[in-house]
């Protein structure tokens, strides 16, 4: 069996994962949920996420050794700055065979843009799913200062706030991918997902993007969908 494994903070990964399920109807996983040994197997497996600071998320580098797969292909979703070189870092920590990769522009989450898909564009990859071969991986583009303290740079640029229209029902707190959040806000370790402000029942977390951030986010926006075919 074929699986699609999916992480999201947003929306906007697990949209273009259940795209992926529809057309090629096979089942949708995400990975912050616990999944048996059984369905941790797959033939081929397709792998979605987001790019974080031209890095993989941590629950993407602490999910992928897990997954059993003869084939392996990911579909990669960027805010029209840079993906990096995240294809080549992900097929790292997984034996298996690469059959494919796409890199997907997208509306910034931290500019609460629209994701903006052009689902015609990515046929090229479904084709490659529905008729698997190796795949030669490019090395990409990464900037000098992609690794330098990621997850700061990004707390420092975008603040979570919680309104007085909180229950404390601590969806948020189990909510959460990395745990990062307790019941007096985000703590060091968060990585800014958003998953907390998107599925917060009373709307009582909202995020700001501070200007340094918003300046760095509108300049030299690029529309390209990388295709490792």
């Amino acid at each position: 069996m074929n699986r699609i494994y999916y992480f999201s903070g947003s929306g906007k990964s697990m949209r273009l994962a259940e795209h992926f399920s529809k057309k090629l109807d096979i089942p949708v996983y995400d990975i912050t949920k616990e999944l048996s040994d059984n369905e941790l197997i797959s033939e081929t497996a397709i792998v979605v996420f987001p790019v974080y600071c031209q890095n993989l998320p941590d629950p993407v580098v602490d999910f992928l050794p897990k997954i059993k797969t003869e084939h392996i292909a990911f579909a990669v979703v960027y805010g029209r700055k840079s993906y990096g070189n995240v294809i080549e870092d992900a097929s790292n920590l997984i034996n298996a065979e690469f059959i494919g990769g796409v890199c997907v522009p997208c509306g910034h989450s931290f500019l609460d843009e629209k994701d903006g898909f052009d689902f015609d564009a990515l046929s090229p990859f479904i084709e490659r799913i529905n008729n698997p071969k190796p795949a030669a991986i490019e090395k990409g583009r990464k900037s000098f200062y992609a690794d330098f303290v990621p997850a700061k740079r990004t707390q420092l640029g975008v603040k979570i706030k919680r309104s007085d229209k909180c229950i404390h029902c601590g969806k948020c707190i189990s909510d959460c991918p990395i745990k990062a959040m307790t019941d007096n806000g985000p703590n060091e370790n968060c990585i800014r997902c958003l998953r907390c402000v998107k599925n917060c029942p009373e709307d009582a977390l909202s995020f700001k993007t501070l200007w340094f951030m918003k300046i760095y986010l509108k300049n030299g926006l690029k529309n390209e969908y990388k295709f490792y075919l």
